[in-house]
């Protein structure tokens, strides 16, 4: 028999002998000897949900409100561009250096033929 095969073999011998946890010693002898849990019905829960999401709608003056405000805002004309942001020739310039990057190699040619070289172990550790 092939040594991996033997060695599976007892790996599997060995799992066999081991004992099963006790999961039902986590459990408290009240909780096991007692009643089971009582059930109650879904249908008041799910009304009272219902009902505590009806209250917390907005009210009828106040969405008036939002939606007049979100067409002010709506109306206004779009704010400039930040001092800091690029201008329209630079970002078309930005944008054809970074084509010009994509289209190359990463690493320079004389450069990855260094790495591809390796390193030179010392005498010592050779």
């Amino acid at each position: 028999m092939p040594p991996l095969l033997s060695r599976a073999a007892l790996l599997l011998l060995l799992a066999g002998c081991t004992q099963f946890p006790q999961i039902d010693a986590r459990i408290p002898a009240s909780e096991r000897a007692g009643p089971a849990p009582r059930l109650i019905p879904l249908q008041p829960l799910l009304a009272r949900a219902d009902a505590a999401a009806q209250d917390s709608r907005v009210s009828a003056e106040a969405g008036a409100r939002l939606e007049a405000r979100a067409a002010a805002l709506s109306a206004r004309p779009a704010p400039a561009a930040p001092a800091g942001s690029p201008a329209p020739g630079r970002a078309a310039a930005l944008e054809a250096r970074a084509a010009a990057l994509r289209g190359g190699p990463v690493i320079a040619p004389e450069t990855r033929a260094r790495l591809d070289a390796g390193v030179a172990l010392p005498a010592a550790l050779q």
